[in-house]
């Protein structure tokens, strides 16, 4: 990894320069490790380094990593090198690992951070939607592809944190196939699944061209025609994994092609859909409650703080009302629930999902199942945000450049993490997840023995492995994770 960083610096005519005995790619590795490992600041790595073995192994002293080290060296890195530097380890661990990219999963996330807005030399945060509800900060947007089976990441982009998902996608597709093309052969046919976040006609347009194919959802709200329609021909469909889910399988015309489109119902979201809406009617009735069927104030007035308590979602078509002139002056308030709506939304509505997909000779159940395989990029997120793994959030950098070498360190500890996970799982059928192989692996233990023979000179100096049970040192064996201490160390004074 530190050589891919450094050649690509000496092939774009920079001088790789060293800061403490360690050159610019050593440096980010170091803190790629430390950030998937123990995600801290730059400046608290230092203490964490040097009660680990890694100074050792990478042969620096732990007390080098300063803060001030961190920031020299990746101001070094120009942004427009690492998409270089990850389509070239990216294809490193492809033609290594024993399997072949074909079903990716797209998605976006944000990353809130603590940039003053008054601070408006870097464009890249902005405010936007926020999905953590932090509508007070300034936000990165971060799109990624990863492969389906091993999660390991293949591409990502760090973008404009008011931009859309729809946006975003339109601009990272071109470039996303090249590289993808590049890492699977150019005869390779890819399957990107994504979600209804970026299914807009256009971005559904631009992937006809090309040999590549798509599974996506679209929203339900802008087809209740056809859930309707669908929801009426639902048959079993059995699964790969032996289960059955009801679905229903057509061919529409979408973005102005003929597409396959399925309908496919699931007991979980509909379950939480209506509770989901069970939950916000009773917050409904408990405030119009507390508002009265004869409140003061104009009809006018009245009839939007109503539309205001009843906006939420399903329930400004469910609860309906009317304001009128009271007998004994005043206004009256008239409240019911439309039942219609009610059992459409039971019947029709709720638990329904609907995919489209080119892959027209794939089977329902295939389009089924590829599409929860978007769930993966999901969970990818979730571990960049972990604050006990790699903890991307919240960036302590002021510049575009370091906001970028940031994201590009956190998203390759991710590749890391992935990539040292999926061999244990092919190794040897480790059966944890990525943090629970990290917490595994924190247990082994080197210590240095010292053998005071009290004669002159200098002590003996030892290093060796503290005790383990036969699965933990298995597991490190397997993952080369137990070199030769002699060599690796060697004599500490």
């Amino acid at each position: 990894m530190a050589g891919h960083i450094d050649r690509a610096l000496e092939q774009d005519g920079h001088r790789v320069q060293k800061g403490d005995g360690l050159t610019v790619g050593e440096t980010l590795l170091a803190g790629i490790i430390g950030r998937a490992c123990a995600p801290r600041s730059k400046r608290a790595l230092a203490g964490w380094a040097a009660q680990t073995y890694l100074p050792g192994l990478m042969g620096f002293a732990a007390g080098d990593l300063t803060s001030e080290h961190f920031w020299e060296q990746m101001d070094a890195l120009p942004e427009k090198l690492l998409g270089t530097i990850e389509q070239e380890m990216v294809r490193q661990v492809v033609q290594t690992e024993p399997r072949q990219v074909q079903a990716l999963a797209y998605d976006t996330t944000n990353f809130y951070t603590h940039i003053a807005s008054a601070n408006q030399k870097p464009p890249l945060p902005q405010r936007g939607h926020h999905q953590q509800r932090r509508h007070d900060l300034r936000q990165l947007g971060l799109a990624r592809v990863v492969d389906q089976a091993t999660q390991l990441p293949l591409a990502h982009q760090l973008y404009e944190g008011a931009r859309s998902d729809m946006q975003t996608f339109a601009a990272f597709l071109q470039p996303l196939r090249e590289r993808l093309h590049a890492l699977a052969g150019r005869a390779a046919q890819l399957t990107l699944v994504f979600d209804a976040g970026a299914s807009s006609q256009k971005n559904l347009e631009s992937l006809e061209p090309g040999p590549d194919y798509d599974v996506t959802s679209v929203r339900p709200s802008y087809h209740r025609t056809l859930l309707a329609e669908g929801a009426e021909h639902l048959t079993a469909v059995t699964l790969s994994r032996g289960t059955t889910v009801r679905a229903g399988r057509s061919r529409r015309r979408s973005a102005g092609k003929e597409r396959d489109v399925v309908v496919v119902f699931s007991p979980p979201l509909y379950a939480g859909q209506l509770r989901g809406l069970h939950q916000h009617a009773l917050r409904v009735s408990d405030a119009l409650q507390e508002m009265g069927l004869h409140p003061r104030g104009t009809p006018e007035a009245i009839q939007r703080k109503i539309a205001k308590i009843c906006g939420r979602q399903y329930l400004r078509t469910l609860v309906r009302s009317e304001v009128v002139s009271g007998t004994q002056g005043g206004v009256e308030v008239r409240l019911w629930s439309d039942l219609e709506e009610y059992r459409r939304l039971q019947t029709r509505y709720f638990g329904l999902r609907i995919l489209v997909s080119n892959r027209r000779e794939w089977s329902t159940a295939q389009i089924i199942e590829a599409y929860p395989g978007q769930a993966t990029a999901e969970s990818a997120f979730r571990d960049l945000k972990d604050p006990g793994m790699l903890a991307t959030r919240p960036q302590f950098h002021w510049t575009d450049q370091k906001l970028h070498v940031h994201v590009f360190m956190g998203v390759t500890g991710y590749l890391l993490v992935r990539l040292l996970w999926w061999g244990a799982r092919r190794k040897m059928g480790f059966a944890g997840g990525p943090r629970t192989l990290l917490s595994e692996l924190s247990r082994i233990r080197c210590c240095r023995v010292v053998e005071k023979t009290g004669r002159a000179g200098r002590p003996r100096v030892l290093w060796q492995w503290e005790e383990m049970n036969e699965t933990l040192r298995e597991l490190g064996e397997v993952l080369q994770a137990l070199p030769r201490l002699s060599q690796d160390v060697g004599y500490t004074p």
